[in-house]
């Protein structure tokens, strides 16, 4: 959820353009939609996720209802380029501490990610193993400091499960203005990858927010690793 949002708790500054979520919601019948470019480099795979529309609907004050939808374009070296539906993801937040008052919020955040495209599976943009996320998110505040932080398990359908673990720390820049950093670790039995993450949200109206973020893995060399990241999209509120 955005810092800037004026339907949600003043604790909240993480979700896109980050990994690592927040225990924020919409409110009561709003909406979040987030539609973005995102940019992906590993040693052997570009991948572009373009348009990427994040869809949020708050049903009460403490729930949150989700689908992510792309469209991906992907770049193997030695292949030709293929593009297609991506996966699709969706999702229930329920926000079950919120104490504003004492600075602390709370969430749990089941999210399903699954392909629908069988001819997408075939050009190798998405992939057929379903991956459930059962993740745990934290805010609250330091000084003049937001911060929040996020714990799960993503059970992965033929791979080895993940441990998926990150914070994300934000100070006002300006009157419209929030800089942000994330460290994202994902962990799987032998393996891990460190995601540093540096990005902005800038309020150009009351209900349009620009997000970007930059990034890159840090951990052990291997195919899976990014050494690039790039989001930027537009925030909608109403």
């Amino acid at each position: 959820m955005g810092f800037f949002c004026p339907f949600d708790i003043a604790l909240a500054q993480a979700g896109p353009p980050f990994i690592t979520d927040d225990p924020g919601t919409p409110g009561d019948g709003h909406w979040e939609i987030n539609v973005a470019t995102i940019s992906s480099r590993t040693a052997s795979l570009w991948q572009i996720a373009g348009p990427d529309a994040d869809i949020n609907y708050g049903w009460g004050d403490h729930i949150q209802l989700k689908v992510d939808m792309q469209w991906t374009i992907a770049d193997r070296s030695g292949e030709r380029v293929e593009s297609g539906f991506g996966a699709t993801e969706f999702g229930v937040k329920w926000r079950f501490i919120d104490q504003e008052d004492k600075g602390f919020a709370a969430s749990i955040y089941p999210q399903i990610l699954v392909s629908l495209a069988s001819a997408s599976n075939r050009r190798g943009v998405s992939s057929p193993d379903k991956q459930v996320l059962l993740p745990v998110e934290f805010a609250t505040k330091v000084n003049e400091f937001e911060i929040a932080a996020e714990l799960g398990r993503n059970l992965v359908e033929n791979e080895p499960n993940e441990w998926e673990v990150g914070i994300v720390v934000g100070h006002a820049c300006g009157a419209m203005l929030e800089c942000l950093m994330e460290v994202h670790d994902t962990v799987t039995s032998g393996d891990w990858q460190t995601l540093v993450n540096v990005g902005i949200h800038r309020e150009l109206t009351p209900r349009m927010i620009l997000l970007a973020a930059l990034g890159r893995d840090f951990g052990p060399p291997g195919g899976e690793r990014q050494n690039l990241l790039l989001y930027l999209g537009v925030q909608f509120l109403r």
